[in-house]
């Protein structure tokens, strides 16, 4: 979580934040409820994730983007490659979410129409909403593919990598503050007041007057959600909730802080994902 150095009125951001993560969440869940209803039918059976594979893809993604943002010869074409594997990411993940709601070519061509308005004038507003599309489509899918456990073992893993990541070496910062630089950041943009939704993503700076969430700190706690659909949609929902008080856990710790800085949004948010989880197996 990267914000200014002052937050003139923490909770009407915080109040934006939970709107975006929590729309993000119930659209992750309703599009794998309609992914997996339509995979019944046509008794398509998806094939699992392991452990090591998505930790394979997880680690080569953060050392490609790592390389992009530290090796001088990438330098020139930074921007490029950013935007690049933004819109990659949005548009398999938001034809996913839209496929399920109208017809595919009607999907196929609203995708392209948001990713370009996007590209042509990047507003906040645009962008967290192909953002919102991304991330729920892509956790549906991922989702549906892993065993809750597995997603467990992730978050509890996933959350001291953040730990480091952020306080240690610092390089989530740093990756942060590059993709933001060239307005292509795989998270939300919040602003203090509704206003600033209308403002364009090229003002958006480091230390400017927006808070950034990332995606991880979202699609990880929409993955554990969507593996349990399987056992019933009230504990995806339990989940969901217990991930919306630890974003507020988050929120409060970052806020509370006496010399304000980055901090890691998933450690919190991954714990009360957990102990959402373990409810569920009460019942």
């Amino acid at each position: 979580m990267i914000k200014e150095k002052l937050i003139a009125h923490p909770w009407r951001v915080f109040f934006w934040e939970a709107v975006l993560f929590s729309l993000c969440l119930g659209l992750g869940i309703i599009t794998a409820l309609k992914l997996n209803r339509l995979l019944e039918v046509q008794k398509i059976f998806l094939s699992q994730i392991s452990f090591s594979q998505f930790l394979f893809y997880f680690l080569f993604g953060t050392f490609f983007i790592l390389a992009i943002c530290f090796f001088a010869k990438f330098r020139k074409r930074k921007g490029a490659i950013f935007k690049l594997i933004f819109v990659l990411a949005v548009f398999g993940g938001g034809f996913i979410s839209l496929s399920l709601l109208m017809p595919n070519i009607f999907a196929l061509i609203l995708i392209w129409i948001l990713i370009f308005t996007w590209l042509k004038k990047p507003s906040v507003l645009s962008h967290n909403f192909i953002v919102i599309l991304g991330l729920a489509g892509a956790g549906a899918n991922l989702g549906l593919r892993m065993s809750p456990w597995l997603v467990v073992s992730l978050l509890i893993i996933l959350s001291v990598y953040d730990f480091i990541a952020v306080y240690k070496t610092k390089h989530m910062v740093k990756m942060a503050k590059e993709m933001l630089a060239h307005q292509a950041i795989l998270g939300f943009v919040v602003p203090q007041e509704i206003s600033g939704f209308k403002e364009s993503l090229k003002e958006i700076k480091t230390g400017g007057r927006f808070l950034i969430l990332g995606g991880g700190d979202v699609v990880f706690p929409l993955l554990l959600a969507v593996s349990l659909l399987s056992q019933g949609i009230l504990n995806s929902l339990i989940v969901a909730v217990f991930a919306l008080i630890g974003l507020f856990a988050s929120f409060y710790f970052f806020i509370n802080q006496k010399i304000r800085k980055p901090i890691p949004a998933l450690p919190p948010i991954a714990l009360f994902s957990i102990i959402g989880f373990l409810i569920t197996l009460l019942f």
